[in-house]
């Protein structure tokens, strides 16, 4: 500001003279250029420093999230520390069992072990029920016949009003009977039936259903020399088919792109 305090004063004398001096002008040009300067150091010196200050600020934050993280880091070193260590050999040594031992499981199991959800399919109940209506015929035949036997046997006439509610109290039993059965579900009916014919249980597969699946697959597939592992399933083998045509396709197209 000297420099342009100086220079204006000169200029400002020449004028006063009625003499303007060139070189008074040039120098307050210069200093006015000098001072324009100085005020954009000045402002950026001033955005460097509160940029200074942003970047303490977020390097103090930083430094306090690592230390917290740090913290945490230590606690949970002691918490895993203080947690007792586990035997993990000795857990797989409990898991195995050794074939004396699956065989004494084995001999409790008998050939014909019926399992709990087993319920063997019931007949027609109609065609076991006696009939609720009596034979008249018959019952007539059964009167006579007691009554005869209880002359043979006594010797006199005896009345047979005994006999008689016996009869219809077994009747009106085997109606009962007839009935309560009829009115049970085929699964009430089986919990109540104690002769289940388990002979058709096997508890292990036999020879023929063996044969039969996946495992017989397999042998046959080692003793063609095959690995089985490389054997894909029905559905990887489908899109195996579809990755080779297309494979293919694009082998032809490009044959035929490099021919024209």
């Amino acid at each position: 500001y000297q420099r342009i305090d100086a220079s204006l004063q000169k200029l400002t004398e020449s004028i006063a003279a009625y003499n303007p001096s060139v070189a008074a002008a040039d120098e307050l040009v210069a200093a006015d250029e000098a001072v324009k300067q100085n005020l954009d150091d000045l402002v950026r010196h001033q955005q460097n420093h509160l940029r200074i200050q942003e970047l303490r600020a977020t390097s103090e934050s930083l430094d306090e999230t690592i230390k917290t993280t740090l913290r945490l880091l230590a606690d949970a070193r002691k918490d895993i520390a203080s947690i007792p260590a586990v035997d993990t050999k000795a857990k797989e040594r409990n898991q195995q069992f050794g074939i004396h031992e699956l065989l004494t499981y084995a001999k409790f199991i008998a050939p014909t072990t019926v399992p709990p959800t087993y319920r063997k399919p019931l007949k027609d109940d109609a065609g076991r029920a006696p009939s609720k209506t009596p034979d008249p015929s018959s019952t007539a035949v059964a009167e006579g016949a007691g009554d005869t036997t209880a002359q043979i046997s006594n010797g006199l006439s005896t009345p047979q009003a005994e006999d008689q509610n016996t009869t219809v109290t077994q009747n009106e039993g085997a109606v009962a009977t007839t009935v309560g059965h009829k009115s049970m579900e085929e699964g009430e009916l089986a919990w109540l039936n104690p002769k289940i014919d388990a002979s058709a249980f096997q508890p292990w597969p036999n020879a023929l259903v063996m044969s039969q699946g996946a495992l017989a697959d397999v042998q046959m597939m080692v003793e063609r020399g095959e690995d089985p592992k490389l054997k894909l399933s029905k559905e990887e083998q489908a899109i195996e088919d579809l990755r080779r045509a297309r494979e293919e396709e694009e082998a032809k197209a490009r044959k035929e792109e490099e021919e024209r």
